[in-house]
């Protein structure tokens, strides 16, 4: 009961303003003295120390598990671990829907680096720049994965990164080997078409597959559009002044070399337009030889075609190796993402103890084991002095790629970006559209939901 509210003059009663003064020294001795107590009982101050990680899938929650004893008996903390669901899409919805209504636990990960922009320019991102400037990790991270690591319009880093996605072109040598089909590095695009078509009159089968298609959603254009813009004649997605460049040359050329796969059968079309159009592709006909060339990165080897995958590729080193993807015009290029970066709730009731877990999530023991399970490679360059990074043989070349590796950097509104390549190359799937139409349907998609501001209106 608030007694000012009743008498909101307590100097009115007769003795009432020394009554009330003393009643309100009584008060605050009596919550020192219990404040005492409670910090002489334990050294961990209450429930401010308990921090809730967001994550899924059993791989994952094994590898968190192993490393959470450390990290409470080091920070003197305890950590709940949330299990959200399953696959990456159900996460990324259900965290999103938890931050929106302030009910996110204090750390998580952000799937792919293209969406920290739009969850950090929604303030639900707590910055992170000072805390990983001053961390002694810092350094130690490949340059790509600083760079990653900071949103596009504001230049700050909002996630802790912890393993990166490597991402070439997966081949199987045996049968190209089998057919008398080059193995060499392809020198451009020309080239690797052409490769592609003597795979086709040699086998019979499929030679290339760049996914594509409204159901492979943000994938076509992580595994697909994004290999093609980075080789090709201009590859700046972002004008300077952040705006989107989609009638750009470079995005036309990425339409017309998946036209072309269309058009003379180089791809298979029918998978892509099913509603898991992964599967098929990915996981039959590349083990069974019946697809010769694909995107992929280094999850695949374990996920996709390794010893525990639905359908493994026996002596998989032996029978698959990756090329780097050519340029339009030659060059060469490895592309990398950055994968679940540790990022701290901007509502977290116990931020300045939830960055330092996400600091320890991004730690060479951390990576390491992530990456045991998940068959992506530790964001940090000094892992490969660590102990358990031997066993890890499968991932060294892609390990040592990070000095070299590439990206094509998004901005706010990447998931409407990503949601418009998917329908620009379901346009082409479908043959509704041809390259032309393709890339103003891209164009008119994401300036009717970002806004015009948000893309540049000519090429430049």
């Amino acid at each position: 009961m608030n007694c000012n509210a009743r008498h909101k003059d307590p100097a009115a009663y007769p003795g009432g303003g020394r009554t009330m003064g003393r009643i309100v020294k009584s008060v605050r001795y009596a919550a020192v003295l219990l404040g005492t107590v409670l910090a002489l009982q334990s050294p961990v101050t209450g429930a401010q120390d308990v921090i809730r990680i967001a994550e899924h899938r059993s791989v994952r929650l094994d590898a968190l598990r192993t490393l959470v004893p450390d990290i409470e008996r080091e920070l003197g903390i305890e950590i709940r671990v949330v299990e959200y669901p399953s696959p990456a899409l159900d996460y990324f919805t259900k965290l999103v829907t938890e931050l929106r209504s302030g009910n996110a636990p204090d750390v998580f990960t952000v799937p792919r680096d293209q969406q920290i922009d739009d969850l950090a320019a929604a303030g639900y991102l707590a910055d992170m720049s000072e805390t990983l400037a001053a961390w002694d990790g810092y350094e130690a991270l490949a340059p790509l994965a600083r760079q990653l690591a900071k949103a596009t319009f504001d230049r700050k880093s909002y996630v802790v990164p912890s393993i990166l996605a490597v991402e070439q072109l997966y081949y199987r040598k045996d049968i190209l080997e089998r057919h008398g089909i080059s193995t060499d590095q392809p020198a451009d695009w020309q080239d690797l078409l052409d490769r592609g078509r003597a795979i086709r009159d040699k086998t019979g089968h499929y030679a290339l597959l760049f996914p594509a298609g409204l159901t492979w959603g943000t994938g076509a254009y992580t595994e697909g559009f994004r290999h093609l813009l980075a080789g090709s004649s201009d590859p700046l997605l972002l004008s300077d002044a952040g705006r989107y460049r989609l009638r750009s040359a470079g995005v036309r050329d990425a339409l017309e070399f998946y036209e072309t796969l269309i058009e003379e059968e180089l791809t298979p079309i029918e998978p892509l337009l099913s509603p898991e159009p992964w599967i098929i592709p990915k996981y039959e006909m590349f083990p069974a030889g019946e697809l010769l060339v694909t995107t992929c990165g280094t999850w695949c080897v374990v996920f996709d075609w390794g010893p525990n995958s639905r359908n493994p590729i026996p002596d998989l080193e032996q029978r698959v190796a990756t090329w780097d993807m050519p340029g339009k015009h030659g060059g060469r290029h490895v592309m990398a993402a950055l994968v679940y970066g540790w990022a701290v709730n901007q509502k977290s009731r116990s931020r300045v103890r939830a960055r330092q877990v996400a600091l320890r999530l991004g730690s060479v023991d951390a990576s390491i084991a992530y990456a045991t399970g998940l068959g992506n490679v530790p964001a940090r360059l000094d892992a490969k002095e660590h102990e358990g990074f031997a066993a890890l043989v499968h991932l060294h070349d892609a390990h040592a790629q990070l000095t070299r590796a590439s990206a094509v950097q998004t901005t706010v509104g990447s998931s409407t970006l990503m949601a418009g390549v998917a329908r620009a190359t379901e346009s082409l799937l479908t043959g509704r559209e041809d390259a032309a139409g393709a890339q103003e349907l891209l164009f008119r998609y994401v300036s009717n939901i970002l806004g015009d501001e948000a893309v540049e209106a000519a090429a430049r």
